[in-house]
């Protein structure tokens, strides 16, 4: 062997040790003195906007996100609301995040104290052909633990980009089509995510620690 490709060798065991099969990329931290990478600016946005009546509070604190308040009837509607926890939401406000087009989905470390069932998750400005006015980007159901905190898995594919701006439901699916998919641009860097209380009436409260890439295959890469 000679000593180029025994250089070469050397080099893809330290990759291969480096970045594990199947490892995890932090995406999202809330504790005090993380990486900056992974370090982003939080704040409610509800549907008071859309005429509903529903209230929230976002607040970075104890090393989480917590994420307090009322998803209430929309009275035009006459169905439930939303609350969001949003960072990069605006036109000149989006925010850096890290490389996570390796990885196989999303991992969210949180806890549940109200038992809700409307918790969602998205990301991305991605808007589909033929998709509602107001919804934009990714968006995927959320069932975190409930009392105690947990590591609740995403998969991708359980994301789409064509859902119902009213209901926050899906209208067509990554697994019936994968242009509904996220794609390789948005998981590069999301811009944009928020975490949803949405089409269930009730109380809610969800304490976030961390959101990572989970199943990834290459080393974390800032945008």
């Amino acid at each position: 062997q000679t000593a180029g490709s025994m250089m070469f060798d050397l080099a893809a065991v330290l990759v291969a040790t480096f970045v594990p099969s199947g490892s995890e990329i932090p995406l999202v931290s809330f504790a005090s003195g993380s990486d900056p990478a992974v370090t982003h600016t939080w704040k409610a946005l509800n549907d008071p906007v859309m005429g509903g009546q529903s209230t929230s509070r976002v607040a970075v604190e104890n090393s989480v996100l917590n994420f307090t308040g009322t998803c209430a009837i929309v009275p035009s509607l006459k169905a439930p609301g939303f609350i969001t926890a949003v960072t990069g939401n605006g036109f000149f406000a989006h925010e850096t995040f890290v490389d996570v087009s390796s990885c196989k989905g999303l991992t969210i470390v949180a806890k549940d104290f109200a038992s809700y069932k409307g918790y969602r998750i998205s990301f991305g400005t991605a808007k589909p052909i033929g998709g509602k006015f107001f919804a934009e980007g990714y968006k995927a159901n959320l069932s975190p633990t409930v009392g105690a905190f947990g590591a609740a898995r995403v998969p991708f594919t359980a994301f789409t980009d064509f859902w119902d701006d009213a209901t926050g439901d899906p209208i067509h699916t990554c697994a019936e089509d994968a242009s509904y998919c996220p794609d390789q641009k948005t998981l590069r860097n999301m811009k944009t995510m928020s975490i949803w209380a949405e089409g269930v009436q009730g109380a809610v409260h969800l304490e976030v620690k961390t959101i990572a890439g989970y199943g990834c295959s290459a080393a974390a890469q800032h945008a």
